[in-house]
């Protein structure tokens, strides 16, 4: 059986449900209007674990600047470190300043291999431009 989910609070419904029984939310309304890139950022919290790697990943092929301040905080404020490893990724591929700063930011996260990850992405990013800055 397929689980749905609200796309405001998260919790399990079943896919007739509109509103939300748990927060209210008018489903159908909440949708409409958002954009895909509105849906992926909020795919980011998402409470299935491989649905906000694989938003961050799509974000970052799609090389999404709207996404870059929702990606930096995510890589920086979650527990998890497949989803802060595939959030500064796609901040690499992005490669805009602000993804830039960004990195540079993660670059000094107290997790090591997120850290690491943010160097590399961000001398990846800063080569693409044609500099030579070190983080």
């Amino acid at each position: 059986m397929t689980t749905f989910f609200c796309p405001s609070c998260w919790a399990g419904i079943n896919e007739e449900q509109d509103p939300c029984p748990h927060c209210g939310c008018g489903i159908s309304a909440y949708l409409e209007g958002k954009t895909y890139t509105d849906r992926l950022i909020g795919a980011l919290n998402h409470p299935e674990p491989t649905t906000p790697v694989r938003a961050a990943y799509i974000l970052g092929m799609r090389r999404d600047e709207a996404a870059v301040p929702f990606m930096a905080r995510k890589a920086s404020g979650t527990s998890d470190v497949y989803l802060a490893l595939a959030c500064v990724e796609a901040l690499g591929k992005i490669g805009s300043a602000a993804a830039r700063e960004a990195l540079c930011r993660l670059s000094h996260d107290s997790r090591d291999i997120v850290a690491q990850k943010a160097t590399e992405m961000l001398r990846g990013a800063i080569a693409k431009e044609g500099q030579n800055v070190d983080p």
